[in-house]
């Protein structure tokens, strides 16, 4: 049994409640810069930081505090294995196309890696095992695990076929060298750096219309002329219209609400890892580092967006869950967040109109699909190929 009481129990995520970030103020002055970013989150702060230690002058306008919406409601799995099984994305993609799309996926990781090393970002940084493995109760027929495994090998990965999965005893597959972190923590980093490199970040600072020539935004009654426009509010806005419509983007993004609790064990309960089922929708654990406990992050019993008028029995029967795994659990804990998905696994990023740039449908890989957002828009827009535009692109076709 887990141990809780309502009043103990947070209804915020751990995230906000460990480590808030440091506020910033709102844009109260017209201005130029050559980049605004319009979402104060992972992808946003990201793609500032690329962009100003390239020496672009960019300003991020959030419309409410920088990471409290959907970065701050993450359980911060950092990992290449997508929501959509490998076998699914060759059989959609091709062999090469997949590749690439975890290939990418490691880059992004790489990424997070290099700038925490670089600006010494304490957030809790470390590499972690991820294991995809089959569910305690079955929902649909689980994958050849086998097959799983060694289908990632021929393609490159370091995946082993693991006939009990360590802390769950049940078969799946472990990938290497995936990671975890501390994300709020990342993100004040990351805007501790963007400020001192000459970069701008304004919170409560919405946008409320965007214009062309020149390119430019209103905020608070004031305005800011730039060169380049990156939207990276998760659920996108139209911004300036163009080839990708609005339109095309309700008809493609499928928005879920996912449930998480959390809760303490003695160090060491569980393996330090990330771990997802592959029931549908799935289960997904990690664990994080917390003084001398570890807390337990359990998530899942997603459902589409606002067909549920009342939600507590998600908690409720993922708090039943946790308790399975680990007995004893004291939950501290409780919250929810919002993932989108596109028809065909990869999420949208890239141009949108002329000197727009959109990220959106990281699916259950926000960190790392976030990252990669900022990776390719700031190689875009500072003129440089990246190998995995295509790939991503908005308005791509069916890709072989």
């Amino acid at each position: 049994m887990s141990r809780t009481t309502a009043s103990s129990t947070n209804t915020s995520s751990y995230w906000r409640t460990a480590n808030p970030l440091p506020q910033f103020p709102r844009l109260d002055h017209d201005g130029n810069v050559d980049v605004v970013v319009v979402g104060g989150g992972l992808a946003g702060l990201t793609a500032a930081y690329l962009l100003t230690t390239a020496g672009k002058r960019v300003a991020v306008l959030e419309r409410d505090r920088c990471g409290q919406i959907d970065t701050g409601s993450t359980t911060a799995h950092l990992t290449m294995v997508t929501d959509t099984l490998l076998s699914e994305l060759v059989a959609r993609f091709g062999r090469d196309h997949a590749q690439a799309a975890w290939d990418a996926g490691l880059a992004a990781i790489e990424q997070v890696a290099s700038i925490v090393h670089e600006r010494r970002i304490d957030c809790a940084f470390a590499r972690v095992d991820g294991y995809l493995h089959a569910p305690r109760v079955p929902t649909v027929e689980p994958p050849d695990f086998e097959a799983q495994a060694r289908l990632a090998r021929d393609l490159g990965f370091d995946a082993t076929y693991q006939l009990e999965v360590p802390g769950l005893g049940r078969p799946g597959v472990r990938y290497a060298n995936q990671a975890r972190f501390q994300p709020l923590q990342y993100l004040a980093g990351l805007a501790e750096a963007i400020v001192a490199g000459g970069g701008r970040i304004h919170e409560q600072s919405a946008v409320d219309t965007f214009s062309t020539d020149p390119l430019r935004v209103d905020v608070n009654g004031v305005t800011l002329t730039c060169d380049d426009i990156v939207l990276a509010t998760h659920n996108p806005l139209v911004g300036v219209s163009g080839t990708i419509s609005a339109s095309v983007f309700q008809t493609k993004l499928a928005l879920y609400t996912s449930y998480v609790v959390a809760g303490r064990v003695p160090r060491g309960t569980l393996p330090d890892a990330l771990f997802w089922d592959t029931n549908d929708p799935y289960d997904y654990v990690r664990v994080q580092p917390d003084g001398d406990d570890d807390l337990v992050i359990y998530g899942g019993e997603d459902h589409k967006t606002g067909q549920e008028a009342t939600t507590h029995q998600h908690h409720d029967r993922l708090q039943q869950r946790l308790a399975e795994l680990v007995p004893g659990v004291v939950v501290t804990h409780r919250w929810s967040g919002q993932v989108i998905e596109t028809p065909d696994g990869l999420p949208y990023i890239g141009p949108s109109a002329d000197h727009q740039y959109v990220a959106t449908g990281f699916s259950g890989n926000g960190m790392t699909f976030g990252t990669l957002s900022a990776m390719l828009i700031s190689d875009a827009i500072l003129g440089r190929r990246n190998p995995w535009a295509e790939l991503f692109e908005p308005g791509r076709s069916a890709l072989r």
